[in-house]
Formats: C-alpha cells, structure tokens, sequence
C-alpha cells in the first residue's frame, strides 16, 4: 500500500511540474532580434533608412540623415546596403566610436551585454544602458557628411 500512494504522489507531482510549464516560461533568447533596420547610401552626403521591421526603432523612411529613436534593452540589426564603402558607425558624447561596422574599434564592442556582431553588410548589437548614456549620432565611417541623431528611450 505504502509503495502504491508513492507511485501515485510521485506521478501526481510530475504531473503538475510538466503542467505548470509551458512555453511562455521560457527565458527569452538574448539574441533575438526586436527591429531589422536597413539603411543605404544618397552618394557621400547621406545616409537614408529604406525600412524598419520589428519593434523598438523608429525613423522617418527614404528621408537623408534622419533621426533613428532606439529602444533601451532591445536588440537591433542594421543593414547597410552601402555596403564597406560607407561602413556605419555609432557615435558617442565627444565623438568617440561606441561601434563600428570597419576596423576602428569602439569602445562597447567588447561589451559582453552589447554582444556587438560586425559583417560586411552590417551590424547588430544589444543598447544596453550603459552605451544609452553615451549613444550620440551614427555616422559613415569614411564620410563625415552621412550623419544623424540617435535618440534613446526606455
């Protein structure tokens, strides 16, 4: 009898664990994406962003030089289909480069919580807090023309 009621309270509590999980209890994945933004060039003068996916950025689309608002905490890719020509760069208070898409080394890309990614046709990385205080404009790499504000909020 004793062996049988330890049967069933140890079914009956597996049971309830396997019940109370679900897939809404996941921890959410660090590297997930919230917003793909896709950028390209108008010559040397300017960058312009063609669309915005996903959630946590905004921008005026097709406009050169716009604005780019960024939501704290969340995880962006940038395409740039300019391409290492016109290699994007996020600036920081007092012109220092946070990161860089070419070979200048900025001073988040290190940053295990940015978990910054730098390719040929792009960048990605987290905007934690930390960089948010610092963030200032994006900028060409190579043409100090093709700038614009980044804005951070919570």
């Amino acid at each position: 009898m004793k062996q049988t009621i330890k049967v069933f309270i140890t079914g009956l509590f597996l049971f309830t664990i396997t019940l109370g999980c679900s897939k809404e209890d996941e921890i959410p994945d660090p590297n997930a994406i919230s917003a793909t933004i896709t950028a390209n060039n108008v010559g040397t003068s300017a960058y312009i962003f063609t669309s915005i996916e996903g959630s946590g950025a905004t921008s005026t689309l097709n406009m050169d030089n716009a604005a780019l608002t960024l939501k704290i905490g969340s995880r962006y890719q940038i395409i740039n289909l300019a391409g290492l020509p016109h290699p994007f760069t996020i600036r920081g208070i007092g012109n220092t480069t946070l990161l860089a898409q070419n070979d200048v080394v900025g001073t988040f890309e290190s940053n295990s919580a940015v978990n910054f990614i730098a390719t040929d046709t792009g960048i990605t990385f987290t905007l934690t807090a930390e960089m948010a205080a610092q963030i200032a404009p994006y900028q060409c790499g190579r043409h100090a023309a093709m700038t614009g504000n980044i804005s951070a909020i919570n």
